[in-house]
């Protein structure tokens, strides 16, 4: 695990997901208890670097072919908050035994799972990763958004709506393969199976998903 240290400071952030985690980190930071935040499907390691520099300890996971971006983020100077990268290879394999977190962060990358895939390794993660009072933050791309226009699977039960968006949003998007689009009750239900106690769902002008859920 390649490990790197952050210069603290509160980012500038635009999405209200951000927002909220960001927040929370602020007022952990401020408490003097430095959070430990797992940023799952990370990608190249922008938002990550960010929690990282405000004090957090982040593990940063995603296909390993983001490694070198997100480890490319260099800091200024030593200071409290660090930022590793750990790639994800099997999904049983992840995370590894005894790895504990406050905090779990997961934007819009589900939609690549097919929704009973998506609970396992959300129910496995909440049950077994998060700490008691641990919350997870976590976005979806939204079936009533633009992504749902020529999608073959729009009227099945989320249970089977696993399919490849139509070929015109998917390159206006650039997400490749199927895709699993969810309403807001579909995401507070996934967040509901797999252990975790919902605080606050809301669904973006732009018809993305949004919620927090805690771990009781």
């Amino acid at each position: 695990m390649n490990q790197i240290f952050i210069q603290a400071h509160v980012p500038t952030v635009t999405d209200e997901l951000e927002y909220l985690i960001t927040r929370e980190i602020a007022l952990s930071v401020r408490n003097k208890n430095l959070p430990r935040v797992l940023d799952l499907y990370c990608g190249d390691g922008h938002f990550a670097a960010q929690m990282a520099k405000q004090g957090a300890e982040v593990l940063a996971a995603d296909n390993s072919s983001f490694r070198e971006a997100a480890l490319a983020r260099k800091p200024a100077r030593a200071a409290n908050g660090t930022l590793a990268f750990i790639p994800l290879v099997h999904d049983e394999d992840f995370p590894p035994e005894g790895e504990m977190f406050d905090l779990v962060f997961c934007h819009h990358d589900i939609y690549r799972l097919p929704y009973t895939e998506a609970r396992r390794i959300l129910r496995r993660i909440i049950r077994q990763h998060l700490k008691i009072g641990g919350k997870l933050y976590i976005s979806a791309y939204g079936l009533n958004s633009d992504l749902g226009e020529g999608y073959a699977d729009l009227d099945q039960p989320i249970e089977k709506r696993f399919c490849p968006l139509s070929p015109v949003i998917a390159k206006s998007y650039n997400l490749k393969g199927s895709a699993c689009l969810y309403t807001e009750r579909n995401l507070v239900n996934l967040l509901f199976e797999a252990g975790g106690s919902v605080l606050r769902s809301f669904t973006t002008t732009h018809g993305t998903v949004k919620a927090v859920a805690v771990r009781v």
